[in-house]
């Protein structure tokens, strides 16, 4: 498990979300306002999707998913770290990006060959919380480079390499004799019981995008020569985001659900905050901490949803939902980019946090914790019991 959460702590907290962090370097560095800024995080966003949906179609084979995840990330980064140009700046972000896209559906797939099913559901919320160690390195590696970012990349670079060599090292299912049979192929209408949280997730999508492309952009704003104020915070968003991992506990004590309602919630309320008070230590650090925290228990919460409701098709479920809130994201980004150059960024958080809200509607009727036969039939060979709603 520990190294599938650095392999997530690399392609999420560095290589994917590192852009947000870094863009104030960026905007001194190369010619670029909030509408430019929106749209290179929308594209970083679509290129994870275009990922996931290569991702389920190599299922059967996650350690060609996994290397394709290290591949993309790692050469993303360091295209970042060389780019001369904006435009090359633009197009490693959007590589980088895809990263993740391969990341979550290989591991997913891993975690089902390697791990009991008594322990997947938590393995799976464990790994997933790498997004928050991955923010704080990041913001270790800000702190250290301070003015020479492209050395901070390139570190990046470096340990996604390592990240992918040591995942795919701790894949046990290499060494056994016979290998899995391949999934059978997905289609469209196999996914269609997700049609309501794949709704919810694009639009949790599209409010997480402020905090995640000008979160630390109003933060520096707010309180001008003071960096380390806006980078801590940052880093306090990651360090609380590795309390995603609760995301398995709070599904199997309460409900999938009500699981979804309090993430998304916390999420939305402090997305507003944020936006009201960046320039109040209290405020703000309490707020990027509701965030990180939210955030990351949204995602493994919608990991469960998708092992849940399509339990033969986890990895292709996964990803549908993972694509459904990247699509969200990029969508936000434009959005969110133009409305911060045209408004303030408290109208601009305000509608995100509202739009966040909006993804408590989807969920409203949805039973997600009831198994199907399938699901019922594995649990009740492993002696475990599935929590209902």
């Amino acid at each position: 498990m520990l190294s599938g959460m650095a392999l997530i702590a690399a392609t999420y907290g560095l290589a994917r979300f590192g852009y947000g962090l870094f863009l104030p370097r960026f905007t001194e560095a190369f010619p670029m306002g909030s509408a430019v800024s929106g749209l290179i995080q929308a594209g970083s966003f679509l290129s994870f999707c275009l990922a996931a949906v290569l991702a389920s179609r190599l299922a059967a084979r996650p350690r060609l998913v996994v290397v394709c995840a290290g591949a993309t990330a790692a050469l993303g980064s360091a295209g970042v770290a060389v780019a001369p140009t904006v435009v090359v700046l633009a197009g490693s972000v959007v590589l980088a990006g895809a990263g993740a896209g391969f990341a979550t559906p290989g591991l997913v797939t891993l975690i089902e060959r390697d791990i009991v099913p008594a322990r997947q559901e938590r393995a799976q919320t464990v790994v997933n919380a790498g997004t928050g160690a991955g923010i704080v390195t990041a913001g270790v590696l800000m702190l250290l480079t301070t003015e020479q970012w492209r050395l901070g990349w390139a570190a990046m670079a470096a340990l996604v390499v390592l990240a992918t060599l040591a995942t795919l090292r701790a894949d046990r299912s290499v060494h056994r004799a016979q290998a899995p049979e391949p999934p059978p192929r997905v289609r469209a209408r196999d996914l269609a019981s997700l049609a309501r949280p794949i709704a919810a997730a694009a639009l949790a999508g599209a409010s997480s995008a402020a905090v995640w492309t000008f979160g630390r952009t109003v933060l520096a704003t707010s309180r001008t020569g003071e960096e380390a104020y806006s980078i801590g915070a940052w880093m306090v968003l990651g360090a609380f985001g590795v309390l995603g991992a609760t995301a398995g506990t709070i599904v199997q004590v309460w409900s999938l659900r009500a699981a979804w309602h309090l993430t998304v919630g916390a999420m939305a309320v402090s997305t507003v905050v944020l936006g009201a008070a960046p320039g109040s230590p209290l405020a703000a650090y309490v707020s990027v901490a509701v965030f990180g925290a939210g955030y990351t228990a949204l995602c493994g919460v919608l990991i469960l949803w998708a092992t849940r409701v399509v339990p033969e098709r986890a990895s292709a479920g996964t990803a549908a939902l993972f694509i459904a809130l990247a699509v969200g994201q990029a969508a936000g980004a434009v959005l969110l980019g133009v409305l911060m150059g045209s408004t303030s960024p408290v109208l601009t958080f305000a509608v995100a946090g509202l739009i966040g809200v909006l993804a408590v509607v989807p969920a409203a009727r949805h039973r997600p914790g009831t198994p199907s036969p399938g699901r019922t039939a594995a649990l009740s060979r492993t002696g475990v019991e599935e929590t209902r709603d």
